[in-house]
């Protein structure tokens, strides 16, 4: 192995670190816009709430929230429910 078959390997090394990188940052970056969008629409509606009620159960189940995170969120969004089922004079 001479000095170029060094200088290509190290190159090519780099540039394959480069391209791994980009990958990485473009499937991060996705999830991340994803993530934003799905904070910035809030349920509005009994069946958006309750969507959101049925997912944060299934967040649970998987481990992904702690329960009091669980049960502060649940009864935030059980009581936007409420509000929404009872008439306002």
């Amino acid at each position: 192995m001479n000095t170029s078959d060094t200088v290509n390997l190290g190159a090519g090394l780099a540039l394959g670190a480069m391209m791994s990188r980009t990958i990485g940052n473009t499937f991060t970056n996705a999830f991340d816009a994803r993530t934003a969008i799905n904070i910035l629409t809030t349920p509005q509606t009994r069946a958006e709430i309750q969507l959101l009620l049925d997912k944060l159960d299934v967040r649970l189940a998987k481990g992904e929230l702690s329960e009091t995170l669980y049960k502060s969120l649940t009864l935030k969004w059980q009581a936007r429910l409420q509000a929404l089922q009872t008439p306002t004079p």
